[in-house]
């Protein structure tokens, strides 16, 4: 499957199957560069906050993995400085059966269930782990600066 068709398999879909709290957007100038919005599951620091990621997918998606950060800073085990994400369907784990929503989907799930583990911030993975409610306030606090409301 060309790119350009598995673009607009993927646009159709998204149109088709639109999924409250996920939200993708492509760049009209420039087809690689997409946009998404997460609303904060429920039950994690960033509910009720919209959290936006970039997107870019290279010449060979989709059988490389797009690159996924986030707009902002994210306060989360896995969330580097820079907005860069640990999660494995982005790296070793990727397959050309994925596609930009299931990757939003798993950001999600990521968002929920950090890995402390494999940690890029490692402040966050110690309070996860060590000090709850010291995770969630600092989250909060990154979110409130960084983040509209949802």
């Amino acid at each position: 499957m060309s790119f350009q068709l598995r673009l607009k398999h993927e646009l159709k879909e998204i149109a088709n199957n639109p999924n409250e709290g996920i939200r993708l957007n492509i760049d009209e100038s420039d087809t690689r560069n997409w946009r998404g919005e997460i609303d904060g599951p429920e039950g994690t620091a960033y509910h009720n906050f919209v959290l936006r990621l970039k997107i870019r997918l290279s010449d060979n998606y989709p059988f490389t993995p797009p690159t996924v950060t986030f707009e902002h800073p994210v306060y989360h085990p896995n969330v580097g400085s820079g907005g860069n994400i640990c999660l494995d369907i982005l790296n070793s784990q990727w397959s050309p059966t994925y596609n930009l929503f299931k990757t939003m989907l798993s950001v999600c799930a990521l968002l929920s269930d950090p890995n402390p583990k494999s940690p890029l911030n490692s402040e966050a993975a110690k309070n996860w782990e060590n000090n709850r409610d010291k995770y969630f306030q600092e989250a909060i606090r990154i979110c409130t600066m960084h983040c509209k409301k949802n």
